[in-house]
């Protein structure tokens, strides 16, 4: 087991309350102490897809964080980096002191440049920043099997994990309080960013097969708000971030979660696992998903909801009506949900696998067995 050890937690994607990555990093880091870890988490301020501060800034936070993590590196036994471009100086000095780095790997390199197209340029450079860091890692973490599939490639070997998204089941749950609303809604919870299907959703409100009794509910916060800003549909609600804490009770007041993510520049061709995904199930509601890897095929073979194509506003209106006038069978693909998140799915589940890997790592000054 675990205890005594010691983590050093990297996030150079500033985890901010409301967003994807703030609730990864803090159930992960939870979970882990429960076990027996002590986690430290070093993570930025000013980063984030909906951060608004100067590229120079962000540069500066970096190097802060990581100049913090640097002094502290003796007392740690492994560091673990959600994954970021500029994780290059804390990989080398670890790597010189012989503690294992874990990098969690959450998407591709592409990422960047389909959140930031200014950066577009810089597109080479940050796949050798990334490809750098994976080959000399002890073991990489990422989220689909596509992605693990993808790592193994990118970084030349295979020391390479699943160790997908899960929830939080103390929290989403199908038998919590249903936050009151006066219409049926669907909701969307999560970050206003490019792949998230924002155009397709606003577009289906449009649609003749939108139910009229049916409202969108936007719940997140993010760089594509100007789009959910000058929509003039009636029918959509916006209430940006919420606290996590409040977030179960909207999803158990819906009639479908909506998971719509899209695929630009091929950024989610290895597959997706976001965490509204689970969260949803485990609040036994009915998700409506876009047909890419890993999320439609659990929603398939799980039977917990509806599966449509990326970026069809007919097709999701028309999924929507589908749960709306079969609220038994809608019912059901929401128990099934709720099911297989609590069995297969919660973060306990997660941190026990990450409690393995480590268990298994290379040591470092005595403490971890193996070698490298």
């Amino acid at each position: 087991m675990s205890a005594g050890r010691r983590i050093a937690y990297l996030s150079l994607e500033t985890p901010k309350p409301g967003q994807a990555s703030d609730t990864h990093v803090g159930e992960i880091a939870g979970e882990l102490r429960r076990l027996g870890y002590a986690v430290e988490l070093f993570a930025t301020r000013r980063g984030g897809a909906s951060g608004s501060s100067s590229y120079a800034a962000r540069l500066a936070d970096y190097a802060r964080v990581q100049i913090a993590l640097a002094r502290r590196l003796p007392r740690f036994d492994v560091v673990y980096v959600r994954s970021h471009f500029a994780a290059l100086p804390t990989a080398m000095m670890a790597s010189l002191r012989g503690v294992p780095v874990v990098h969690e790997v959450n998407g591709k390199p592409n990422d960047v440049e389909v959140t930031y197209p200014a950066l577009r340029r810089f597109a080479p450079l940050f796949r050798r920043l990334y490809r750098l860091q994976y080959r000399r890692a002890a073991a990489l973490v990422a989220v689909t099997e596509g992605l693990m599939d993808w790592a193994r490639t990118f970084a030349g070997h295979d020391r390479v994990l699943l160790v997908t998204n899960g929830a939080n089941t103390d929290l989403f749950r199908p038998d919590g309080p249903a936050a009151s609303m006066e219409r049926h809604v669907v909701v969307f919870v999560g970050g206003l960013v490019a792949w998230h299907g924002i155009d397709t959703m606003l577009a289906a409100l449009g649609e003749d097969d939108w139910p009229d009794e049916v409202d969108l509910l936007v719940v997140g916060d993010g760089v594509e708000r100007d789009k959910i800003e000058r929509c003039a549909s009636t029918k959509l609600r916006w209430l940006g971030r919420r606290p996590y804490d409040e977030i179960p009770s909207l999803l158990r007041a819906a009639t479908a979660a909506l998971c719509v993510i899209e695929n630009p520049g091929g950024r989610s061709s290895s597959g997706v696992a976001p965490l509204k995904l689970f969260e949803a199930m485990a609040c036994g509601v009915p998700v409506i998903v876009s047909d890419l890897p890993f999320q439609a095929d659990i929603v398939r073979a799980r039977e917990t909801g509806l599966v449509v194509p990326p970026g069809d506003p007919k097709a999701l209106a028309r999924a929507v009506a589908s749960l709306v006038g079969r609220p038994e069978e809608a019912a059901r693909l929401g128990r099934n949900g709720a099911d297989y998140v609590a069995r297969k799915a919660s973060w306990r589940m997660r941190a026990e696998q990450l409690d393995a890997l480590f268990e298994g790592l290379p040591q470092a000054r005595g403490r971890w067995s193996g070698s490298s």
